[in-house]
């Protein structure tokens, strides 16, 4: 299922918990941002925040200086069942 259809069908949740995570801020900081044409997380964390987006899914980029936890995000865009086998 393309991202932005399950974003039009169902609130996304960060996979796991992250130290500062905005999960609990993300509905009030939508409301603030509105649908924004390009939005930018320099700290990419849990993506708590980017997984809440209430919009179809625009120019989003994501950063974050821990290398491990960039390397899962990719691996979730690239091959997401992967992802899944290797952690169950």
């Amino acid at each position: 299922m393309p991202l932005s259809s399950a974003v039009a069908t169902e609130t996304l949740r960060a996979p796991f918990p992250w130290f500062g995570g905005k999960s609990r801020a993300a509905e009030l900081i939508w409301e603030r941002f509105g649908n924004v044409p390009n939005y930018v997380e320099p700290f990419a964390g849990s993506l708590a925040v980017l997984l809440a987006r209430p919009h179809d899914a625009s120019t989003e980029t994501v950063n974050d200086l821990d290398c491990y936890l960039a390397n899962f995000w990719r691996a979730v865009q690239c091959d997401p069942s992967a992802v899944v086998a290797w952690a169950d």
